[in-house]
């Protein structure tokens, strides 16, 4: 054998151990991350009495009730759930292909518009048709009780006029990056929000047309706004909440208050804000499932439980009761007889 081929037997000999051991060490790593990804999408298919998982769809955003039927709107375009039979439906064949869906509302005249990543479609009639805006992609769709459809999105807020939408204002006057979601609460003021990290915050426009904004405003525990919600009550709710800040902020006769995790929630980080029809919360986190008041505190709902997301984007309720959840990987659905919210489900 050669001097050279003698040397790096050698060499071989005394680098072997380390070798083996980085080799061993990256399979039980591999191992162990497929095994944590086996064991949860193992648990996420685990049967639950009372819940329902749904996918397709998938990541899921918006969610309207029509009548025997749940329309969702995602990533991925519209699908349709037959929410008295627990059934996925097939779209009809006429309904549009659209991507980004962040808002389906149904107005007073029965039509139904869906906001998506290139516009307006609306279903009036059974037929589609399509509306461009000067939003870019639009986030929200609402009907005031005027009448008036109004529409945000990446530069702003529109109107729906003569001839389609017209600007009212656009993101750099409003002081916000982009327009992620509009109320209007019992007073007739408009509200809108903006879910940027830096650049976000609130405004309202008064009854009387005078703007005012809360982009600053100590109240919010974070500027970054994904979500408004009015309770039964009269108060204002905001999901609110980026990186490690954040909350459930209610405003109440210009009093503000808010909720964190130390308070039972999930998360600091807070998607969506809703109140059930018996009058429980229900306050779904960006990361950390669902917090559901049970008795004078909060119980947590994850996909260790059922969920099929760990991201609640939308709640919406059905007559017969049966909670509907959209989040960034599926939609679920609980009974409100279910084993885990017994003893506590609000009447």
């Amino acid at each position: 054998m050669s001097t050279r081929a003698e040397n790096l037997k050698r060499r071989w000999k005394r680098i072997k151990p380390a070798v083996q051991f980085t080799v061993a060490a990256a399979l039980l790593i591999v191992l162990g991350m497929n095994a944590n990804s086996l064991v949860e999408s193992f648990r996420r298919r685990i049967p639950h009495e009372g819940w329902k998982r749904f996918r397709p769809p998938h990541e899921t955003a918006a969610l309207l009730v029509d009548g025997a039927d749940l329309w969702t709107g995602g990533r991925d375009g519209l699908s349709l759930i037959d929410w008295k039979n627990r059934a996925l439906l097939s779209l009809p064949k006429n309904a549009p292909s659209v991507d980004r869906v962040r808002s389906i509302i149904k107005d007073s005249q029965g039509t139904i518009w869906v906001g998506h990543g290139n516009g307006i479609d609306k279903l009036s009639g059974g037929h589609w048709s399509h509306i461009d805006t000067p939003l870019g992609a639009v986030e929200a769709i609402l009907e005031r009780r005027s009448g008036e459809i109004w529409a945000s999105g990446d530069n702003g807020l529109a109107r729906l006029d003569t001839g389609g939408f017209k600007m009212v204002r656009d993101s750099a006057t409003l002081g916000l990056q982009n327009v992620f979601s509009m109320f209007e609460d019992h007073t007739g003021a408009l509200w809108i929000a903006s879910e940027s990290p830096t650049n976000g915050g609130l405004a309202s426009l008064s009854p009387q047309g005078v703007w005012q904004t809360y982009t600053h405003n100590p109240g919010l525990a974070h500027t970054s706004v994904s979500t408004i919600f009015e309770a039964r009550d009269g108060a204002l709710w905001f999901a609110t909440g980026f990186g490690q800040r954040g909350g459930a902020c209610r405003l109440k006769d210009e009093q503000w208050s808010c909720l964190g995790k130390k308070d039972g929630l999930t998360s600091d980080r807070v998607r969506t804000i809703y109140q059930d029809s018996g009058g429980r919360f229900w306050i779904g986190s960006e990361t950390n499932g669902l917090a559901y008041q049970s008795g004078p505190g909060w119980r947590a709902l994850t996909p260790d439980v059922g969920m099929t997301g760990w991201e609640v984007k939308r709640i919406v309720e059905t007559p017969d009761g049966t909670l509907w959840m959209g989040t960034e990987d599926g939609v679920t659905m609980i009974n409100k007889d279910a084993p885990e919210l017994r003893g506590g489900w609000a009447q």
